[in-house]
């Protein structure tokens, strides 16, 4: 099977092509709404990783892009401008000035392990599709407040990070009284989220305590109440001592965001 390797060299995740036959041509118009989730540099590489997911943060979509991309992203996503104008703040200003609106961005294609693009602009009444490279168009929309799409097909579940955990025996452990999973912060799962202390929520059912407060699959579990939580055997342990508490506070780490959440436990629950 051939491998992808461009898409995911900054943070050694291959994707297999046969997965979801991401290496053809977009056939499906249903393209996914995504957020970034990171940026992720890889020690030996030039190249460093732009990390989108869907807004559910179960689907995720590597892109490899230069260091000056990576710094105009990074300036974008942080509302930051450089003393002089880079090229995407120029290209933005130009827009701006010609009352053209940037519509959307999407990611459309992956050729020869090479990612494609496409930015949807509107003047006066009328729709132009320009083509792009993925790190110009996720750059232009950050400083024009325009969504970030992907073609589903080049998508890839976050369980596909966890191959090899499980084919090791690193099974997501299921917390049954708050109604989510937790999967310890192995090597592949701590390069793509940059983290090498907590655990991760791998999976959250549907009508749970942990879904209710709040609380999202791709959160970094760092705190339960004030206890500070390193791995999986320190949330274990905590989990066990909180088990019959009614309320639970959780602190996550969710992208660049960290958060708080109160679990209620079913039998406190109306």
């Amino acid at each position: 099977m051939k491998f992808c390797r461009r898409a995911a060299i900054a943070v050694s995740i291959f994707v297999l092509c046969g997965m979801s036959g991401s290496c053809s041509h977009a056939k499906d118009s249903s393209a996914v709404r995504m957020k970034i989730h990171s940026l992720q540099a890889s020690a030996g590489r030039e190249e460093i990783a732009v990390l989108l997911t869907d807004e559910r943060g179960k689907r995720f979509l590597p892109i490899a892009v230069g260091g000056d991309q990576a710094l105009s992203i990074q300036l974008g996503r942080n509302g930051q401008t450089a003393k002089r104008p880079l090229t995407h703040d120029l290209m933005a200003s130009i827009f701006k000035s010609l009352q053209v609106e940037v519509h959307r961005v999407t990611i459309t294609d992956l050729r020869d392990g090479v990612y494609y693009a496409e930015i949807l602009v509107r003047q006066n009444g009328r729709t132009h599709k320009i083509d792009a490279r993925p790190s110009d168009a996720i750059a232009l929309s950050l400083r024009t407040q325009a969504p970030i799409y992907a073609m589903p097909h080049l998508l890839q579940p976050i369980s596909a990070l966890k191959t090899e955990e499980r084919n090791e025996g690193f099974e997501p452990v299921e917390t049954s009284h708050w109604g989510m999973k937790i999967q310890a912060l192995t090597e592949n799962l701590a390069n793509f989220f940059g983290r090498r202390e907590g655990v991760l929520v791998a999976d959250v059912q549907e009508n749970s305590p942990a879904l209710q407060s709040g609380i999202r699959v791709g959160d970094i579990v760092l705190r339960v109440n004030n206890e500070e939580i390193r791995d999986l055997e320190a949330f274990l342990k905590a989990a066990a001592i909180k088990k019959d508490t009614n309320r639970v506070e959780i602190g996550v780490l969710r992208g660049d965001q960290n958060l708080k959440f109160t679990i209620i436990n079913k039998k406190e629950q109306p």
